[in-house]
């Protein structure tokens, strides 16, 4: 049965302008539908994160890579490397590893990766919600200022599950779905040291022990920056242990963890800086691309709903954006 267009235009608003928002408006613009997106941090991308100092020395601190394994995300990511937004990372490895599939990056940082999607889209960065308010048959959104938006057909929130679970307490079906899933926490450390570490990889990922991982920055495309700079991340476990401690205190803990990980004193460090990701990486996942309110209202999506990947929260956005132009076109 062919059913009719609606005859306003609907407004949604997408929460989080990380890889699984942006890839969900940008699919949802191709369908000439209206979008706003709303982030609480100063630029995009979310964990696609890009850290520069004030010295010149940058950081890609969150996520280290993207990988395809879909035709669909493939030829999302040709469409990135095309627009000069993303090419391929061949580090050197350590003599134990090698890469399964191939590592692209952000040029000339990860926070770059997704700027090419951004040109035509509405985004209010800086700005938190931290409520939903029902109006008609749609919702406002309340900010942390306490200012109170306009009205829309659809909210879909690409935030951590967590975060979601608070913005939706509305709906107490999803907050039983959102509270199974898991995600762990990651202390990154960037450092930019006076004198080479005396390695011969470029990347190293490790199996046990406080270091997850270590990357030096210079080999990355593009990157630029001092070639001392290493980014390294902290194990899930040690993370979690030490979450609540400072960045300054992370900071040098993980320094002593580093130069036990490789076996080997540490030259003298001219920057350090510790961040914390708070939700890093998905431990235990949705099953499923997406969550959706029984009146296809609201929506919730991100890579917490797949794995671990980035793959996994761009085919969430790709979902999301399908089941709601087909809710709100064929109504």
């Amino acid at each position: 049965m062919q059913h009719a267009r609606k005859t306003h235009s609907p407004r949604i608003a997408i929460i989080g302008a990380g890889m699984a928002g942006i890839s969900c408006a940008d699919a949802l613009q191709r369908y000439d539908l209206a979008v706003t997106l709303f982030d609480k941090s100063r630029g995009i991308g979310g964990r696609l994160a890009t850290r520069r100092t004030d010295g010149g020395d940058s950081f890609d601190h969150g996520a280290q890579y993207i990988t395809t394994r879909s035709a669909d995300f493939s030829a999302f990511v040709d469409r990135l490397r095309q627009a000069g937004a993303a090419a391929e990372w061949q580090p050197r490895l350590s003599t134990d590893a090698s890469a399964h599939h191939a590592w692209f990056v952000g040029t000339p940082g990860m926070s770059a990766l997704l700027k090419p999607l951004t040109q035509d889209l509405d985004i209010h960065l800086n700005t938190t919600v931290s409520a939903l308010e029902r109006s008609g048959n749609g919702w406002q959104l309340r900010t942390a200022d306490g200012t109170l938006s306009e009205s829309y057909d659809v909210v879909i929130s690409t935030a951590p599950p967590v975060q979601t679970r608070a913005l939706f307490a509305v709906d107490p079906a999803m907050q039983a779905s959102l509270d199974a899933i898991s995600m762990a926490p990651c202390w990154t450390l960037m450092a930019t040291f006076t004198a080479p570490i005396d390695v011969d990889f470029d990347a190293r990922r490790f199996d046990e022990g406080a270091v997850s991982w270590m990357a030096r920055q210079a080999s990355r495309p593009q990157h630029g920056g001092n070639q001392q700079g290493w980014v390294v991340h902290a194990g899930a476990e040690w993370s979690a242990e030490h979450l609540e401690l400072t960045p300054e205190q992370v900071a040098s803990l993980m320094q002593q963890e580093l130069s036990r990980a490789i076996g080997m004193a540490l030259p003298q460090a001219s920057f350090v800086q510790a961040h914390r990701w708070r939700y890093a990486m998905t431990t235990q996942p949705l099953g499923q691309p997406f969550l959706a309110s029984a009146d296809k209202s609201l929506f919730a999506g991100g890579d917490w709903c797949l794995g671990a990947r980035v793959e996994c929260a761009y085919q969430s956005g790709a979902a999301m954006a399908a089941a709601v132009a087909k809710r709100l076109l064929t109504e």
